[in-house]
């Protein structure tokens, strides 16, 4: 039986791989937390959203080219993802007092939508994960 961190990873692996059904999963499951993380920081509902959209488009990015997204790392995926948002949260902090983030908030979630809504099983290519 898997603990709850091996699951993490297993996931975490599976979407580097170009799993999209891992990645709906993943992101079931730990965009909850990391929205309520992030709302802790930035209450308005449209920017804390915008920057777990963003969180999980990296994360997504990160576990196909990033070692540490394979199942056999000891890395704890629900702190990494939230350490992700934090970082995010901060940038996006900073871009509100510049900028207006519209047109990105748009493409962030295009993509990310493509990302959860992307077909279950994914041929990758060859050499996408080095470790």
């Amino acid at each position: 039986m898997l603990t709850t961190h091996q699951y993490f990873r297993r996931l975490a692996a599976r979407t580097g791989t170009g799993d999209h059904a891992a990645f709906r999963r993943l992101y079931a499951l730990l965009a909850p937390a990391t929205l309520a993380e992030v709302h802790n920081v930035l209450p308005h509902s449209t920017d804390s959203l915008c920057v777990v959209q963003a969180t999980f488009c990296e994360v997504w990015w990160m576990c196909a080219f990033d070692v540490r997204c394979g199942a056999e790392h000891p890395v704890d995926i629900p702190k990494w993802i939230i350490a992700i948002a934090r970082r995010r949260t901060a940038e996006r902090r900073m871009a509100l007092d510049f900028t207006t983030l519209t047109d990105d908030d748009r493409r962030t979630s295009l993509e990310l939508e493509t990302m959860l809504n992307g077909p279950d099983i994914i041929v990758s290519p060859a050499g996408i994960r080095q470790g």
